[in-house]
């Protein structure tokens, strides 16, 4: 009787570590990508060094399923780092989930207007 009360609280204890783990943020595949499946990650490639993208801009536009932002000041460096993104040319915005991109833009009204209408769930 005493190892099915041993048992079943090991189990218990797994069980309940399981559940725990899973609230945790996992970690991307990718640094560029989301490590929260309810927001968005953003890369701003900027040459011209006139965005700033941050708190003050998410509260301005209303924005607030974007949780971290990764600024990048070269096109060419951005390309080489990160073949998969294919960019043309700056300013460029891009989405990440927590797996691919979303969605990518040269336009920051566009890149808001995406924002305000999608949730990344």
């Amino acid at each position: 009787m005493k190892k099915l009360i041993i048992l079943f609280c090991i189990l218990g204890l797994f069980l309940i570590g399981c559940n725990i783990s899973e609230e945790f943020e996992q970690t991307p595949s990718h640094p560029l990508f989301s490590s929260d499946k309810n927001y968005y990650s953003l890369l701003v490639v900027n040459e011209a060094g006139r965005y700033d993208l941050g708190h003050e801009w998410k509260e301005k536009n209303k924005i607030n399923n974007v949780k971290t932002i990764h600024g990048r000041s070269s096109l060419d460096d951005t390309n080489n780092d990160y073949k998969f993104l294919e960019l043309e040319n700056s300013p460029a915005f891009v989405l990440f989930g927590t797996n691919d991109i979303v969605f990518k833009t040269y336009n920051e009204n566009e890149l808001i207007e995406f924002l305000k209408t999608q949730d990344p769930k």
